[in-house]
């Protein structure tokens, strides 16, 4: 049984990998059908691969990439009303992720976590004092997910500086990677569009999310060894 599974996320794996390839490849030529077609798909397929491949199928985990999906369905639109409810809802998958992090990385002191979550407020301060006069209507779901990530940022970074086990090792990328996403999508839209963005934002976005779930196997791999210890 468990080696058809295997078997079968192998399959999810290198169809997650096409949907990415299709993706930057319709980012880079502006091909809108194919976008609307296979970006809803690039998540649902993720979740087939943690389901077929972790062993505690963490609901809450599943239920994160549920709102991450709504969110990147509702950034396909460009009207304020979309963008808003696209902020909300990964307002929601990041208060989520926070919440699994949590529950994986148990301790976390706080003066480490102070300094590395600084750096990262500072960044998004600035970005969003970029944006502020575009943002309007979406200003205050912005300011709430500038903070949820710098405090994602500042867990995973202070987390791998003082312990680089293989989880945090997985989510010291994923949020690092979804710090420069972040970064991209905020330039890009409110204050000046370049080609080169869409597609490498595909690229990273795709990334980030398979490195987290590389990060949600370790972490319930590493707990599985401690309660057998």
């Amino acid at each position: 049984m468990e080696t058809k599974l295997a078997k079968l996320a192998n399959v999810f794996i290198g169809v997650y990998l096409i949907i990415t390839a299709i993706l930057v490849v319709a980012e880079m030529f502006q091909i809108t059908d194919m976008l609307f077609a296979f970006k809803p798909l690039l998540l649902p397929t993720l979740m087939v691969i943690y389901y077929t491949t972790s062993h505690n199928k963490n609901l809450i985990y599943l239920i994160s990439l549920f709102f991450a999906v709504c969110s990147n369905i509702f950034f396909l639109f460009n009207q304020q009303t979309f963008l808003l409810y696209g902020l909300i809802a990964f307002m929601i998958y990041r208060i989520l992720s926070i919440i699994l992090v949590l529950n994986i990385v148990k301790k976390i002191p706080l003066l480490p976590f102070i300094i590395a979550t600084l750096p990262f407020a500072f960044i998004f301060s600035c970005l969003l004092n970029l944006a502020m006069g575009a943002l309007s209507n979406t200003l205050f779901p912005a300011i709430i997910n500038a903070i949820l990530i710098s405090i994602l940022a500042g867990i995973s970074l202070s987390s791998y500086i003082l312990d680089d086990s293989r989880a945090n090792s997985w989510l010291a990328i994923s949020t690092l990677l979804s710090v420069v996403l972040v970064c991209i999508f905020v330039i890009q839209k409110y204050y000046f569009a370049n080609l080169v963005f869409q597609p490498l934002s595909a690229l990273i976005f795709s990334a980030a999310h398979y490195t987290y779930y590389k990060f949600m196997l370790a972490g319930e791999c590493e707990a599985k060894e401690s309660d057998n210890d």
